[in-house]
């Protein structure tokens, strides 16, 4: 959806909902992993440094649209559940993992897709609750590799 400086925003799921949105985000998460550790290894081969990547995923309700003026429209996504998802990002560096997922996220993936349900759990670990910035209350969540 948007580029952030050095990070990306991704949503499943806009402009309509589908059932498989959060195994979907999930899945992608995973793969980007795989992609970047295949590019890693080639550039130490080349004697470069490894770049690091870290991800916050989280699933709920978004206010989605265009926001802004005649002069300069662009689509937007806004809401908790955005700022979750950027918090649950910061936190990988707190707790060393390389990728927070809440467990609303986990949930729904499991619900909406038991099928492919075991797949899906496959590197995610339990974690305790989190506080994040901004929130009252902690949060459920599972994390995925550690940093090394």
């Amino acid at each position: 959806d948007k580029f952030l400086g050095d990070g990306v925003l991704a949503t499943f799921g806009t402009p309509e909902p589908g059932k498989a949105d959060a195994a979907n985000a999930l899945r992608c998460a995973q793969r980007i992993f795989d992609l970047v550790d295949e590019w890693n290894t080639r550039r130490i081969d080349a004697g470069f440094p490894a770049v690091r990547l870290s991800i916050g995923v989280h699933y709920g309700p978004v206010v989605v649209g265009d926001v802004g003026t005649e002069r300069r429209l662009e689509f937007a996504v806004i809401g908790d559940t955005v700022n979750v998802a950027s918090r649950l990002e910061e936190s990988t560096r707190t707790i060393g993992s390389r990728m927070v997922v809440s467990n609303d996220l986990v949930d729904a993936a499991i619900r909406d897709t038991p099928e492919v349900a075991d797949g899906l759990l496959v590197g995610l670990s339990p974690h305790k609750n989190l506080e994040l910035r901004g929130r009252d209350q902690t949060i459920n969540v599972w994390t995925y590799g550690r940093v090394e």
